[in-house]
Formats: C-alpha cells, structure tokens, sequence
C-alpha cells in the first residue's frame, strides 16, 4: 500500500491527446431535454439489476470510438453507427457480467500486485508500446522516466485501474479454468481418437442400386425404429410469443425544442465574453477537447456552413452522430488532399450483374432526359442511408470510396 501511494505521489503514465475541435452536443433521449440540459441523465439498459447510465454508456462509445481511429486512422462512418453501438453495448455487458462474477467469486486485486506489474520486468503491453525504439527494442530507461514524472500522477491512477480491471479477469479466467476437471476415461477417448489406426477393406453400394419398391418400411418398423433411438430425436423446449418493438427515436418535437434550446445556447456564447470551455462544461455531454480535423467528419449540414464561416464563429445547430452540435471554428489549416462531394444511385442486385447494368442504363437514360436524381436515388438506390438524401454520399477525400470514385 505505501509503495502504491509512492508511485502515486510522484507520478506516472503517458500523456493522452483527446480530439475533435470545441465541440457541444445536445443527445436527443426520451427524457426532457431541459433536463438535459441541466446535466440529468437516464439509463439506457439494466444488466442483472445493475443500472446502466446514459453517461456511462455515452463514455464507454468515446473510449471505442477514440481507439478504433487510432488504430484504422478513420473515424465510424456513418451508415456503420448502428452496429457500432450494438457492439459497444455487447463490450458493456460482458464486462458487466464480469465485474459481477468476479465480485460473487470475491476474487481481489492488491496494489502490491499493481505495483509488481507495473514495475515487472515485463509490463503489461498496452504500456511497453509507447516506449519502442526505432529498432523495436523497449527502451526501459524512458519507461520508468515516464513512471516517476510529478506530472503524469492523474493518469497513472487511470492506468492502474486498467491493469487492475486487466488481472481481475486473467484471475477470474484462471479461477474458471482451474475448475475444469478431465475424467480418465475422457483422456483415455481422446489418446485413442488421436493415435489408434486401422485398416479396413469396405465396399460402396449406392443408394441408386435399389430401387424404393425392392425395400419396404412399414409404419410397425418405423414405430420400433423411433422408440429405440428416442435421444436422437430430442427437441429442446421451444417457446412461442409476440412482441411489439418500440423504436426509441425522436419525435418532431423533440427535435424543435432541441433546436430552439440549442439556438439559445447558440445566442449565449456568441454574446458573453465568457471563455468558450466554459459553456461546454455547462451544456455539453462531452468533454470539452480541440483538434485539427478533416471536413470529411462533420456532417454535409456543418461542411456548408463551415464553407463561409470565419475563425471564430460559431456553426450550428447541425446533426452529428450524436444529435445535434453547436462547433465553433478556430481556424482553417490549409491540406494537399482534395475533398469531393458527390451523390449516388447505387444498383447491387447479387443475383444478376446483367440486370443490374440494364437497370443502371435505364437510369442513366433518364437522367440525360432531365429525370430529378434526388428522386431516383430515392426511389431506385439500393443503399438506404443515401438514398433518403437524394443519394448524397457528403464530404470525401480520395481512398475513401471504390476505385470507380476515384479516377471518375
């Protein structure tokens, strides 16, 4: 424990950037938005009686969202945020159910242990790769540099309950394994299995050879047949029922009252003289963050107001992935790579490739008789994310669409 608080007072870790310009989000949610608005949360779903927090789950996204552009360099796009959510959800309850089992099975972590991984002649990946040399070669003098810098003390804490969360679950898998038990007779299947041969000579009648009528099953014979092998016929129980789904989505209103609330908000920090961080830590659900960022991940909305906008001005209200977003512009950086927007009408029958390029001409055709696209996209587009916006595709650089998008 004194060793624990040792470490702790002179600090350690790593030094995190977290991104995404000055942000401020109002999250729709079925509560009332004033409520929102004054920090109060729901919860989103209950795991075995254990309430989970809108804030917690919101934090819990962030976290996945953050690690998944670090490591692919690209943000979530946007028709894949349903089943982003989804899995973070799944990460949550695992980990929840874990948390749960590990506290029945009252299995423990001491800060000794922390300390010995930490410390260790080994430490813990996720820590060793942000001390790797340019010959791959861990470099254990910077490490423990990093360890026992005053100035790293609030985010050693973060990284001890990480190790600490990471060796209750290596406890609690070794707890589970360790009650497996193998009979002899099981060991003693398995040796055969892998190490008794044997030769046969065998014929091959096919099932064609005879005909249905040289053999009869009598209704006598089946009945014999099905009572002497009742275990191959076991059903599980099955149950039937029917359920109604409620989509928890916004209505209109809740739409309005959060664009009217936002655009008071919205009024509020264009006229008080108040630091912009400020407004974020009273109003917003994230935290409050600034970072150079592509235009490729604001929504089509914020790009074509950000288009005319000067430093300093304030964007929105704009939809983003998470509701709606109030942006304030720091400043314009100017890029080598090139942004298009283009719109789609996508045709991806996999039955028949022909079919699909006589539909495609039949469109085209149209379009050159000066059809509407925004309403064959929607009527004809086989991507339902565009084509409920006439089949626009918003902001992208190159690579980020199929080769036919690049060299068009």
């Amino acid at each position: 424990m004194a060793m624990m608080a040792k470490m702790r007072s002179l600090a350690p870790a790593f030094i995190i950037t977290v991104g995404a310009l000055f942000v401020l989000f109002m999250i729709i949610s079925d509560s009332n938005v004033l409520e929102a608005l004054g920090g109060r949360t729901n919860d989103v779903g209950s795991i075995n009686g254990v309430e989970i927090s809108y804030r917690e789950y919101q934090f819990v996204l962030d976290q996945q969202r953050e690690q998944q552009k670090q490591q692919t360099g690209e943000d979530i796009k946007d028709d894949q945020w349903d089943q982003f959510r989804e899995q973070v959800w799944e990460t949550l309850v695992t980990q929840k159910l874990l948390e749960q089992e590990i506290e029945r099975l009252g299995v423990t972590v001491s800060d000794e242990e922390i300390t010995d991984i930490i410390l260790g002649d080994n430490p813990p990946e996720f820590l060793k790769q942000n001390f790797i040399d340019s010959t791959g070669t861990f470099n254990r003098q910077l490490y423990e540099q990093a360890l026992f810098d005053p100035q790293n003390t609030a985010i050693l804490i973060q990284v001890e309950e990480q190790v600490r969360q990471q060796r209750l679950n290596e406890k609690l898998q070794s707890l589970l394994l360790a009650s497996v038990t193998v009979s002899e007779d099981e060991v003693l299947r398995k040796f055969k299995e892998q190490n008794v041969f044997a030769n046969a000579d065998y014929v091959v009648f096919p099932v064609s050879m005879f005909s249905d009528s040289s053999v009869v099953v009598t209704e006598e014979d089946m009945k014999n047949y099905y009572e002497e092998n009742l275990d191959r016929y076991k059903i599980n129980a099955q149950r039937k029922f029917r359920f109604v789904l409620f989509v928890n989505q916004p209505s209109a209103a809740d739409t309005n009252l959060v664009m009217r609330n936002l655009e008071n908000v919205k009024e509020i920090v264009t006229t008080d003289t108040s630091d912009f961080e400020t407004f974020v830590g009273i109003y917003s659900t994230q935290p409050y963050s600034l970072d150079t960022v592509g235009i490729s991940a604001f929504s089509t909305a914020a790009v074509d107001q950000i288009r005319n906008a000067n430093s300093g001005d304030i964007i929105g209200p704009v939809p983003s992935p998470f509701g709606f977003a109030l942006y304030r512009l720091i400043d314009v950086v100017p890029s080598s790579d090139k942004m298009v927007r283009a719109s789609h009408i996508l045709i991806n029958s996999k039955e028949n490739e022909q079919a699909n390029l006589d539909e495609a001409n039949r469109i085209y055709d149209e379009l050159i008789n000066g059809a509407d696209f925004n309403s064959l996209a929607a009527e004809n587009s086989s991507d339902p994310g565009s084509a409920a916006r006439g089949g626009d595709l918003g902001w992208f650089g190159k690579g980020a669409m199929v080769k036919e998008f690049d060299e068009a």
